[in-house]
């Protein structure tokens, strides 16, 4: 498996079945907004805000955090897994760092995993001329 593979199948397809088991929405206007609610039969005095412009009904706001961080606690063990190297050179490029020179945004991403400001650097570094 590989860390794009991981983040951008497996996790999308987890987050999706959290997100309709739960009843999340995500809405940027009060249009969507309605829609969600009626979607999900649901009065919006019932309805509580989460992160991106998602909503959720009160009652599963618990079970929500807990399978969130349930998703968490996997997600940081399968990416232990991998070849650290593929991991950040995937978050440098997904955060454009090559492009700018900055690693920081690339950096917070990946801190969450265990990795030190000097293990993506040193990636960087290695791979800066592959991308320029």
């Amino acid at each position: 498996m590989t860390y794009s593979h991981l983040k951008n199948k497996i996790m999308q397809d987890k987050l999706s079945t959290i997100f309709d088991d739960l009843g999340v929405f995500f809405a940027f206007s009060d249009k969507q907004f309605n829609e969600g609610l009626k979607k999900i039969e649901e009065k919006k005095e019932n309805i509580t805000a989460i992160h991106a412009g998602g909503f959720i009904p009160s009652k599963n706001v618990k079970e929500y955090i807990k399978r969130s961080d349930n998703l968490l606690v996997w997600l940081r063990a399968e990416v232990k897994k991998l070849d650290p190297e593929n991991v950040i050179e995937y978050e440098l490029s997904n955060y454009e760092s090559y492009y700018t020179g900055d690693i920081s945004t690339a950096f917070e991403a990946l801190a969450d995993h265990g990795f030190t400001r000097d293990q993506v650097k040193a990636v960087y570094n290695k791979n800066y001329d592959k991308h320029n």
